[in-house]
C-alpha cells in the first residue's frame, strides 16, 4: 500500500501530510493520526492523534466528515480532516505551540486542537 503524503503551502512554506487512522476492536474506538512534515524534513514530524469514539457505519467520524459546533462562530462546520483547510490550522497551531518542523516535539492531543480551534467535541468522545 502506497503511503502518499499530500501537499499544502502556509506563507510559500510547503508542508507534507498524511492522514490515516487505525480501529481499536476492543475499546470500539479510532484512531486518527494527522502527520505533517516541513518539506524536507521527514525525520522530525508533527504528530496529531485523534482518540475518537468508532462510527460503526462511516469509520472515523473525522476523516468521514462530522458536523461540529463551532463555539467561535455559533455555525456548525463539516470538519473532514482531509480537506487541506483543516491541516493548515492544525499546522499553524502546531507553530504556535513551538514546532518549526526542523525539531521534534511531543505527540498532540488533536481533540485538544480542535478545542482550541473552537469546535465542540464532546460527541466524539469515546463513552460520551
Amino acid at each position: 500500500m502506497k503511503n502518499k503524503l499530500r501537499k499544502v503551502i502556509i506563507n510559500n512554506i510547503e508542508y507534507l501530510y498524511s492522514v490515516t487512522d487505525q480501529f481499536h476492536s476492543e475499546t470500539e474506538t479510532n484512531t486518527l493520526t494527522v502527520k505533517i512534515f516541513l518539506s524536507g524534513q521527514k525525520k522530525t514530524p508533527l504528530i496529531i492523534k485523534f482518540l475518537t469514539a468508532d462510527d460503526y457505519m462511516m469509520g472515523q467520524p473525522l476523516k468521514s466528515g462530522i458536523k461540529l459546533i463551532n463555539k467561535m462562530t455559533g455555525l456548525e462546520d463539516e470538519v473532514n480532516l482531509n480537506e487541506p483547510k483543516y491541516i493548515k490550522q492544525l499546522i499553524v497551531l502546531g507553530l504556535k505551540k513551538g514546532w518549526l518542523g526542523t525539531h521534534s516535539i511531543e505527540i498532540q492531543n488533536g481533540l485538544h486542537y480542535l478545542n482550541e480551534l473552537g469546535f465542540e467535541t464532546g460527541k466524539l468522545i469515546p463513552g460520551e
